[in-house]
């Protein structure tokens, strides 16, 4: 009863200052990208981190929610069902992602 990924990669939800993301233990896949994303995430002393499941209420609940996968990078949602969502926090997300990849 949990949303584990989406079919184009892994799900990440904002809800203030708590990003969250379905653990690998619920079956979802190793990403690369979303591995990048979480050591990124993790340096941010604001941000609450959880691995943990997300119920399909969450994602009405939700500020942002963004899908990586290695090809496309991050991509934000804009909206699911009816509900619009802020895309600011992935595109922050995307500024240090490719700031890590330039020190590389």
């Amino acid at each position: 009863k949990s949303v584990i990924e989406a079919l184009n990669g892994n799900l990440f939800l904002v809800k203030g200052d708590c990003v969250k993301t379905p653990p690998l233990e619920d079956g979802c896949l190793k990403g690369i990208m979303r591995q990048q994303v979480l050591e990124v995430l993790r340096k941010d002393v604001n941000l609450i981190i959880e691995e943990a499941s997300i119920s399909p209420f969450e994602l009405q609940k939700a500020d942002e929610l963004f899908i990586t996968n290695v090809i496309v990078g991050i991509q934000p949602i804009s909206k699911y069902r009816k509900k619009d969502y802020g895309t600011e926090f992935a595109k922050s997300v995307i500024t240090k992602i490719n700031a890590k990849i330039r020190l590389l």
